[in-house]
């Protein structure tokens, strides 16, 4: 049960935070939760790429927290709940698991309809 516990990755979705906004969740891991595994999410419309410094910055904190296995995935699509469950399953991870950083005043969802994603602020 241990081993499963710490074995249990977490996921938080981004396209376009900085390293700073990033640190807040390297540290909200480290010092709250027993796993030591995060992917990092951009979900991306077609022809979209993520922003220049978020694989540089994702590579400043993977030397920052060596304990902490980052690993960053860039999947094609629209964020929102379908795309919640959708990972959800294809990943086995629960949604209670999945997290996303405050949204801005254009996000077409209530939190509510994320299912049990947490917000980061």
């Amino acid at each position: 049960m241990i081993h499963k516990i710490n074995g249990q990755q977490f996921v938080y979705f981004t396209n376009h935070d900085d390293v700073a906004t990033l640190n807040k969740i390297m540290l909200y891991i480290k010092e709250n939760e027993a796993t030591r595994k995060l992917k990092i999410v951009a979900v991306l419309d077609k022809g979209v790429q993520v922003v220049k410094n978020l694989k540089n910055d994702i590579s400043v904190l993977n030397r920052a927290y060596p304990s902490i296995d980052i690993d960053f995935v860039e999947v094609e699509g629209v964020f929102g709940p379908e795309k919640i469950k959708e990972l959800s399953k294809e990943w086995n991870i629960p949604t209670n698991f999945m997290f996303i950083g405050s949204p801005g005043d254009k996000f077409p969802y209530r939190l509510e309809e994320l299912g049990e994603v947490r917000l980061i602020i």
